[in-house]
């Protein structure tokens, strides 16, 4: 018997199989199971970041507790409330002078990452504000500031750099017959691992008071604050780089005086060489117009440079972060104004003392670079330098005998004073101080060897060696 169902021809194909059925694709289920995972991704991430965030505001706050002890401040924390996605810190920035301290309420409102407030990438956002702790002062801040506060916008960014923005607005406020008004202050601040830069500009403010029939009035204008600093680590308390301060004007009219000033310029420099720091210091002006006895004294080119070298850097790093460590923890330890080892535990006062004579016994130089006056009578400019050759030898228990008898120092010290000056400039200087021209004669002065001649100059020459003191070359007894 044959099968019934003939055998397949290899030439002929096999009956096709019916396809399987598809499921119908999911699309809202994939985008809602993408859409949990990244609410799961991002909420984990903003917890993190959260408590991050928290960790980098308490590194914040050391860092501004540290610079407003060093400056005699006092910082604390009233509060931190922690959120999900936002938290807020208080603190209370103390100012103490004269026996009496004033209060200011530091708040910090922080939006955690790394989405924070939907504005960008990173760690957080802090948006800090302040106001008076006083009722009195915060109901007059409230009238200089009705609408907006100033306020610093702090972002910290994935690794940690920071970009601040400072924002203080405009206004016009009217107390007790005064008129102020200042113009938005603004600028910014970035830290980048170790380096801080600073850029801050003010286009200036006016004072107008109407008196009782003798108006006075006065005006600032334009003020930019620009600086740069590297450290060495986070342990570096110095650190180098550069800070400018520029004033374009500045003047007070009142009744027939006035007081006029163009062009200040302040600027500080530090910079090293080996193991050592170097300092720099100048003020210049442009012009300054006072009122004098016979009229409006008129001066220009003033310069005050300074500088302070050889600073051996390891002991004063040291001996600066000693120092700040103490005002932080005891702000108010009594004698610090006078002494400022007072505050340091004896151990600390022996390690500081270490500190300083390593740096004396490494010879700095304080260098008075140039004092220069200019007036329509000539220039009269003043140089000269210090140091301390004989503290090279000194032993502990003498370096603590200096702090009871000061004057004992001059046996270390070489100083140096050179004065230069045409003498129509030095009588013109010399009459501006009133009574003290009929003391200072000049032609006195070159009688007594005081001051010598060079052709149309005058000078003067004063040195002191370890002890001994000369005049123009001539010993002074």
């Amino acid at each position: 018997m044959t099968d019934p169902t003939p055998p397949a021809s290899p030439h002929r194909p096999s009956p096709r199989r019916p396809a399987p059925t598809r499921r119908p694709a999911r699309p809202l289920a994939a985008a809602a199971l993408g859409a949990l995972l990244l609410a799961g991704t991002y909420a984990g991430a903003t917890a993190v970041f959260s408590s991050r965030a928290q960790t980098l505001t308490a590194d914040l706050t050391a860092t501004l507790r540290a610079r407003a002890a060093a400056s005699g401040a006092q910082v604390e924390q009233v509060s931190y409330t922690r959120g999900f996605t936002h938290s807020t810190q208080v603190l209370r920035l103390t100012f103490s002078e004269g026996g009496t301290s004033q209060g200011l309420i530091v708040t910090n409102d922080i939006q955690h990452g790394p989405l924070p407030a939907f504005r960008g990438v990173g760690q957080a956002t802090v948006t800090t504000t302040f106001r008076p702790e006083d009722p009195q002062a915060q109901a007059a801040y409230a009238r200089a500031f009705p609408n907006r506060q100033p306020q610093i916008v702090t972002a910290i960014g994935l690794a940690g750099d920071t970009r601040s923005r400072v924002d203080v607005p405009g206004g016009t406020v009217t107390e007790q017959g005064t008129t102020v008004n200042w113009q938005p202050l603004g600028g910014t601040m970035d830290v980048q691992g170790n380096d801080t830069r600073l850029n801050l500009s003010w286009p200036g403010l006016t004072v107008s008071d109407p008196g009782d029939g003798q108006p006075t009035s006065g005006s600032i204008g334009r003020v930019t604050l620009t600086g740069e600093n590297r450290r060495n680590g986070p342990e570096d308390p110095i650190g180098l780089g550069r800070a400018t301060l520029t004033l374009d004007r500045a003047s007070l009219n009142a009744d027939a005086d006035s007081m006029n000033l163009t062009g200040l310029n302040i600027s500080a420099d530090t910079t090293a060489q080996g193991d050592y720091l170097n300092s720099t210091v100048k003020y210049d002006v442009g012009t300054l117009t006072l009122p004098g006895p016979d009229g409006p004294q008129s001066l220009r080119d003033l310069q005050l440079h300074l500088s302070l070298g050889h600073l051996a850097r390891e002991p004063l790093a040291r001996l600066t972060t000693l120092l700040n460590e103490a005002s932080q923890d005891q702000p108010d330890a009594s004698g610090a104004a006078s002494d400022p080892l007072a505050a340091l535990s004896p151990a600390q006062q022996t390690q500081a003392r270490a500190d300083l004579l390593a740096l004396l016994k490494d010879n700095p130089v304080l260098r008075l670079e140039r004092l220069n006056i200019t007036q329509p009578t000539g220039n009269v400019t003043l140089t000269g330098q210090l140091s301390l050759p004989g503290a090279a030898s000194l032993s502990d228990p003498e370096l603590q005998g200096l702090a009871d008898q000061p004057a004992a120092a001059l046996s270390l010290a070489d100083l140096q004073l050179k004065l230069s000056g045409t003498q129509a400039a030095l009588n013109t200087l010399l009459g501006n101080f009133g009574p003290l021209a009929e003391l200072a004669d000049i032609d006195t002065l070159l009688g007594a060897g005081y001051l010598t001649r060079s052709g149309d100059q005058l000078g003067l020459d004063l040195r002191f060696e370890q002890g001994r003191a000369t005049l123009n070359g001539q010993p002074l007894e």
